[in-house]
């Protein structure tokens, strides 16, 4: 069991011993949430995965840590699904689509739980002003201690990830409306943000469609009693008390100024990426949530499925951030008060489990699976649909990525192509061993390029998740002959090695002195940290050391501990490298001329992991083909390692930025 699969083991004890403690409480709001817990937890969490399940311990963790607000959750559930009474509808609410036409529903657990996710929870916010006798407040407002104080909504950003078919659009666009013409400010403003015009139409046909359920006569030219409609937008009509908006912005077209947001709607924000560095979808949506700077309360709401990208805002954010943000919700004991940043986004994530994530159909051919990605089937989402698209992606290519991105939440890659073969590399290792022979001065190992022989050191750190390598790649630079030498240094845990399915050829490195093991299950941070101190002790002279700031900061924090009791800025000599497609362009491209070129100046050092690693990697390129990188030509084996070769282009940008800056200065 690794290490994700151990948290989810503990989150879901930790849901399963404390859920009792709050069954009063989410009962008292609305019986749908205790029910869609219950669900998400049964059967040992089968059909929940670890982020779901850490979701809701963190909003179980709210619950102990601030005011809820019932009256408001209850209040949007009856704008949007209207008044219920024995499970037939009896007035008000929306109509959706749905299998049988177009009607009113009652939401389904896990959207009442979005909903309590959004509104429940109040936070209280120093206004920055002492107050004096007269001074009008809002009725939100307090005072304590002669300091005025507001009463708000805590989330101001969700994140819906969710897969096709499970009603994400047409539920983020009911919150929109509902916002815009009910329960939000008089003169609130719904933007739509897509990645292209027709994108955005999709959520503003569901926004047209509840408009003419409470106008019909909206649609009219001149618009309708209540609302006026255009392909674009739909506003209130002049002389109404109400003054609120929603509109559609398409990536690239989005105004600069006249925007005043009070929901910014990401929809289909996981399907763009980045191109040379940049996103017009993120752009849009930075404009239109720059514009909610003046708004009391405001929210950002992502609705969107995995895309086939390899890097791009969306994706980075959820990876990143959202992610690791959710695993530290372990830290915290439910049943006590602990407030933290991260209480304002709130996130529902539907996909598989890391370890369950694969591209082998048959593998995902599974009721439990189905379910953990799609909380709709049965009933707006058939029961066969799942295995009739997985017979369908077995007929192409494009529709086998589409199956996996749309209906699993599996991000695919652009595009990848065959890169450095392990035979290039063996020859080239076996080059330096006959010069070493012929007795040419030549270095064989990093231990080898000490400064009295001119050598300079590059170092670039992969830090170790799951059964992946922790490797530190290095890039000797000889300032005297031009020459340069990779080699490279790697962990892995005792638990790893015992579970490996390559364990008799880990043990055979491990044997010769080119892997190193950790005991336990976890390793040990000191152990590389000491490597490199004492690369430096021996006379290496280390000019930068690069970082991914996304992984472990224990490492860097001793690393920087260790410079600066040498005298020197840490911040000179620690550089965050982020492995993007961008950042790793340019090395990947060097690092390939230098490779394949006859009279090339690089030599590998012996280590047998180099052509192993590269026999793993093949490039990942984006949709127009200006960035590539290294990745692992099959994720989802245990087997596929590329991480020193990622550690080793990090070692690469440290150099291309010392020459850079070298260059400046000359």
């Amino acid at each position: 069991m690794d290490d994700l699969q151990k948290a989810k083991a503990q989150c879901l004890a930790d849901i399963t011993t404390h859920l009792p403690d709050y069954v009063n409480r989410l009962n008292a709001i609305d019986s749908r949430l205790l029910a869609y817990i219950e669900d998400a937890i049964s059967n040992d969490g089968s059909h929940a995965n670890l982020y779901e399940l850490l979701g809701i311990r963190k909003e179980l963790r709210l619950m102990d840590s601030y005011e809820i607000d019932i009256e408001r959750v209850q209040r949007t559930l009856r704008a949007i699904e209207g008044v219920w009474e024995s499970g037939k509808h009896v007035k008000g609410g929306l109509k959706f689509d749905t299998p049988r036409g177009n009607m009113h529903v009652r939401q389904m657990p896990y959207q009442a739980w979005c909903i309590f996710g959004i509104y429940a929870f109040i936070v209280e916010v120093d206004m920055q002003r002492n107050y004096h006798t007269g001074d009008e407040l809002l009725p939100t407002e307090y005072v304590v201690d002669g300091k005025v104080w507001d009463k708000r909504r805590l989330t101001q950003e969700c994140f819906m990830h969710q897969t096709r078919k499970s009603g994400k659009t047409e539920e983020g666009a009911a919150i929109d409306f509902v916002e815009v013409c009910f329960l939000g400010p008089a003169n609130g403003q719904a933007l739509i943000c897509a990645p292209t015009s027709d994108a955005s139409k999709i959520a503003y046909k569901a926004i047209r469609d509840f408009a003419m359920q409470v106008d019909p006569t909206c649609v009219n030219r001149m618009g309708g009693k209540l609302f006026r409609m255009t392909r674009n937008g739909m506003n209130w009509q002049p002389g109404h008390r109400m003054k609120g908006e929603i509109l559609c912005m398409a990536a690239g077209k989005t105004p600069k100024d006249g925007l005043y947001a009070s929901v910014v709607h990401a929809d289909e924000h996981g399907q763009p990426g980045y191109i040379n560095g940049h996103c017009d979808m993120q752009a849009a949506v930075e404009t239109c949530w720059g514009s909610t700077g003046p708004r009391r309360e405001k929210l950002l709401l992502h609705t969107t499925t995995a895309g086939r990208v390899t890097e791009g805002p969306y994706r980075d954010k959820l990876e990143s951030y959202i992610e690791p943000s959710l695993l530290n919700e372990l830290n915290y004991p439910l049943g006590e008060p602990h407030r933290t940043p991260d209480d304002s986004w709130f996130a529902f994530i539907l996909r598989l489990d890391p370890w369950e994530i694969t591209d082998d159909l048959e593998k995902l051919n599974n009721d439990e699976l189905f379910k953990k990605v799609n909380r709709s089937i049965g009933i707006t989402v058939q029961p066969d649909y799942y295995r009739q698209r997985l017979y369908e992606a077995r007929q192409s290519e494009d529709t086998r990525k589409e199956v996996l991105t749309k209906d699993f939440n599996i991000w695919q890659t652009a595009s990848v192509i065959e890169w450095i073969k392990p035979d290039v590399i063996r020859a080239n290792q076996e080059r330096l061993l006959k010069e070493i022979a012929n007795g040419e001065k030549r270095a064989k190992r990093v231990d080898d390029c000490t400064a009295n022989y001119g050598w300079v050191m590059f170092v670039g750190m992969d830090f170790s998740m799951g059964d992946d390598l922790y490797a530190h790649g290095y890039l000797g630079v000889n300032v005297k002959t031009g020459d340069l030498l990779a080699d490279l240094d790697a962990w892995i845990t005792q638990e790893t090695l015992e579970k490996i399915s390559i364990r008799p050829l880990y043990e055979r490195w491990i044997a010769d002195g080119w892997l190193h093991v950790c005991p336990g299950g976890v390793i040990d941070t000191e152990v590389p940290v000491k490597r490199i101190i004492d690369l430096h002790e021996s006379g290496v002279n280390i000019m930068r050391i690069g970082f991914d700031p996304y992984r472990s900061p224990d490492p860097v924090n001793m690393l920087k501990a260790w410079v600066y009791s040498l005298g020197n800025q840490p911040d000179e000599y620690i550089v965050p490298i982020s492995q993007t497609l961008a950042n790793y362009n340019q090395p990947t491209e060097q690092l390939t001329a230098i490779v394949k070129h006859p009279q090339g100046m690089l030599r590998f050092s012996p280590n047998p992991l180099w052509p192993y690693c590269f026999g793993c990697a093949v490039l990942d390129k984006d949709t127009r083909m200006e960035n590539k990188k290294p990745v692992k030509r099959n994720p989802g084996s245990d087997a596929c390692k590329v991480d020193p070769i990622q550690a080793l282009l990090s070692a690469w940008i440290c150099w291309n930025h010392v020459e850079a800056s070298e260059r400046k200065t000359d």
